[in-house]
């Protein structure tokens, strides 16, 4: 069991993975404009190979041994610095961030393999990327090319990007509208996948849109923010470049940080993580008295003063695995808590409900007297089916009992959905089934799984009293209740932690990865920002001339600095709304779930932030492009 818990483990690198697409791409794209912009500097150079007898492959072969030369050198650069930032990743989980992995040692591992694989993968990447760059201007007449005319080898949007997008869109509805229907709005995988194609479709109309603003007749009114808006398609490959470098870091970092958790918000509501219990008691020995009752309290020398709005709500214990985010390996055998259901009526938030089941029944559905009790050959056919493939039903020997665990131990670390079963043995040594019902939705229950009293003393006779309690108390009193039950129940080794604090420490292990993930959309955003400037100083250093005619003709510099700035403002708003657009689709299911914390503070000042980074890449490049005297520019042409 212990070997199976440790190879069924969660694998973080394929979330790294996952995630570090984003970023990659962001790169490539970035350093196909860099690429670009360094063939369009050597025009008459190409123009001239050409003219001397060069054919268009030498010229594309020539440019591409030097790309393959730039992309190896990076490649050899790379791949040490991955392994920099694994090790301070390693050492962020074992120091600041300690609270994510627990008692876990974490140790760094990396072989040749590895890094030869990425090494490989990111240089014929690149090589690529470098491919499609030239593959449009060796075909270019040399005479364009010695005129520098090479204004309309700009990529032309056809009817197919149009369809491209709409069909994207189309897809993406349809996956949203089908988990709609099926009310399966718990699968994260189909609703990320439609929050991408969203993307893909909102990139491709961008581009649709370029295209016919490049090809539109000039308005009689033409005014200066009409004439900045359609200074976005002069050079439409830049500008969808930059709107698809934003839009990428925005979709990673709009996305992650829906997924934040804070206990400390609502934690006095019923329906929170907390249940709206103020603490967590715990004891090593069982508690075989009624805290609740004056005989009970009497019994451990506590006044009716002590305990004046404090009510109890005790579990029996069966021990088993850690079953929480804290431990790294896949739970086998969750521990078994076994409580009177009514006692929770109206406690925390049910995230799902097994099929057939009504999540909204609750803490019923695992009532021994409430609930419809299971149809054992039922539940077996159902595992036959899963296990076999087959649709017969078999016989079953062993009785099944209904649990409800919270939604993340389910899903990450027992490796379960609703509906399947574990497999536990009773106090006489007899197997049986635990199904899971139900699943409660991010809760200081976390770890574990719970069932009916009645069926826990049936299966476990010999294990008496009550060792986990959850404490509803006045927040204000927590320190001195804390005090009161620690020196009273000091014998059977009573420790009371906060609610808040249990939850909070859960939620560090998610809020951590999390931080790691933003990290990476933080450096995509980076990259989307540093392109933007790129862009923006290219673009003015061009238009040059044209800026010059404009100042010739009575444009004040500080009217154009807004023309110019207007232009890529429009890009830098394009490519955030498409990047937070196409992140709500992907997360729904977390917006729409009950206990949804939604940090819309924490997500406005993000992307605040992103959007002045934006602005000021976009202010220090006009600053630079505009040195000198913009009359002299119009000389020159």
């Amino acid at each position: 069991e212990a070997l199976r818990a440790a190879s069924q483990s969660q694998d973080f690198g394929q979330l790294f993975l996952g995630f570090s697409i984003f970023i990659v791409v962001s790169a490539l794209l970035l350093m196909g404009l860099l690429f670009q912009f360094g063939l369009e500097q050597r025009l008459t150079e190409t123009g001239i190979l050409l003219a001397l007898g060069f054919t268009p492959s030498q010229v594309r072969r020539l440019y591409l041994l030097e790309g393959l030369a730039v992309a190896g050198l990076g490649g050899l650069v790379g791949a040490p610095g991955g392994i920099v930032y694994a090790k301070a990743m390693l050492w962020g989980l074992t120091t600041v961030w300690r609270g994510a992995t627990g008692v876990s040692t974490l140790e760094f591992h990396v072989s040749g393999l590895t890094l030869v694989t990425g090494f490989v993968a990111a240089t014929v990447v690149a090589v690529f990327i470098v491919w499609l760059a030239l593959r449009k201007q060796a075909r270019v007449p040399a005479g364009m090319l010695l005129a520098c005319e090479l204004a309309w080898a700009d990529s032309r949007i056809t009817k197919s990007t149009w369809w491209l997008g709409i069909g994207c869109a189309a897809t993406a509805a349809f996956l949203v509208g089908w988990c709609a229907i099926r009310r399966e709005t718990s699968n994260p995988g189909v609703f990320f996948a439609a929050g991408a194609l969203l993307l893909i479709a909102g990139v491709a109309l961008a581009a649709t849109w370029l295209g016919r603003l490049a090809t539109q007749s000039c308005p009689l009114t033409l005014t200066l923010s009409r004439l900045a808006v359609s200074g976005c398609a002069r050079r439409r490959t830049r500008s969808l470049a930059t709107i698809s470098l934003l839009a990428l870091g925005a979709f990673v970092i709009a996305a992650l940080s829906v997924f934040r958790l804070d206990a400390n918000e609502d934690a006095t509501l019923p329906s929170s993580g907390t249940g709206g219990f103020a603490s967590l008691g715990t004891s090593a020995l069982p508690v075989v008295q009624d805290l609740n009752a004056q005989t009970g309290r009497d019994f451990y020398g506590l006044s009716e003063a002590d305990l004046r709005n404090i009510r109890f709500v005790p579990f029996r214990v069966h021990q088993g695995d850690e079953a929480s985010c804290l431990n790294l390996n896949r739970a086998q055998k969750p521990r078994l808590l076994g409580v009177n259901p009514s006692l929770l009526t109206g406690r925390f938030a049910f995230a799902a409900a097994a099929e057939g089941l009504d999540r909204r029944a609750g803490w019923d559905l695992i009532s021994v007297r409430r609930s419809r009790p299971f149809s054992v050959g039922e539940g077996r056919a159902e595992d036959a089916a899963r296990n076999t493939g087959s649709t017969r039903t078999a016989p079953s020997e062993f009785p099944e009992i209904a649990a409800i665990g919270d939604a993340n131990s389910i899903q990450w670390a027992l490796g379960k959905r609703l509906g399947d079963t574990l497999d536990y043995i009773d106090g006489q040594g007899r197997p049986f089934k635990v199904r899971l019902v139900a699943a409660v939705a991010n809760s200081v229950l976390q770890g574990n799984l719970i069932i009916d009293e009645t069926e826990f003393v049936r299966r476990f006779p010999n294990e008496n009293g009550y060792r986990f309690f959850l404490i509803d108390a006045p927040t204000n009193e927590l320190a001195k209740l804390s005090t009161t039950l620690s020196r009273a129940l000091q014998d059977v080794g009573f420790e009371v932690t906060p609610a808040v604090d249990r939850l909070n420490a859960f939620n560090a292990v998610q809020n951590t990865y999390l931080g790691t993930f933003q990290i990476l959309g933080g450096l995509g955003l980076l990259l989307g920002s540093a392109g933007l400037g790129v862009v923006v100083l290219r673009n003015v250093l061009e238009r040059r001339g044209e800026l010059g005619l404009l100042a010739a003709v009575g444009y004040r510099r500080r009217t154009l600095r807004w023309l110019v700035l207007g232009e890529h403002a429009a890009l830098l708003a394009a490519g955030l709304g498409l990047g937070i657009l196409a992140a709500g689709v992907a997360v729904l299911p977390s917006i729409l779930s009950p206990s949804a914390q939604l940090p819309i503070r924490s997500l406005s000042m993000t992307l605040t932030v992103v959007l002045v980074n934006g602005v000021l890449w976009t202010v220090l490049a006009l600053r630079f492009a505009f040195k000198g005297d913009l009359l002299a520019a119009l000389r020159n042409e």
